[in-house]
């Protein structure tokens, strides 16, 4: 299910297993949806984070479900699960700790911390290149294009 081999964590996350990561995370207590992320992040060590683009629509999803409700409190919606919820995780144990496996799998070892820098500059890039000049662009693009490179030669020794 969760294999490594031509499959990517984002893939994996996208199949539903966000939902019970983030029922994981609202089992220890109410929260905003940035908390929700945080709190995810904080059961990998920080080596995942899920992006709101995944947590605030799988919160509706879930919500929707009656596996959670949102209370609106100063413009912001708390989350917390609910025994139907609570439920659907007990349900769901073993798939959760398939999930939490193939994550941390996915980020130990000396990699971790090659794929989270990677990660970091593929966010800060995909973030700002709406509001870039045509400029600007050419000139991350170079600075990219020099970094390959030395990655390359550095690879070649």
């Amino acid at each position: 299910m969760f294999s490594r081999r031509g499959g990517s964590l984002r893939r994996a996350l996208k199949r539903g297993s966000a939902r019970l990561l983030i029922l994981k995370a609202l089992s220890s207590r109410p929260m905003h949806g940035y908390d929700v992320a945080k709190e995810i992040s904080a059961l990998f060590g920080g080596g995942y984070e899920p992006s709101p683009g995944v947590v605030y629509p799988t919160l509706q999803r879930l919500e929707d479900q009656d596996f959670v409700a949102g209370t609106h409190e100063n413009g912001k919606t708390i989350y917390e699960i609910t025994a139907a919820g609570s439920d659907f995780l007990r349900e769901n144990k073993e798939k959760l700790e398939m999930i939490m496996k193939f994550v941390s799998g996915s980020m130990r070892g000396d990699e971790f911390r090659l794929k989270r820098s990677a990660a970091r500059l593929e966010r800060t890039i995909l973030v700002s290149l709406p509001e870039m000049s045509p400029e600007r662009r050419a000139e991350v693009a170079k600075i990219l294009d020099d970094a390959s490179e030395r990655i390359s030669r550095l690879m070649d020794e």
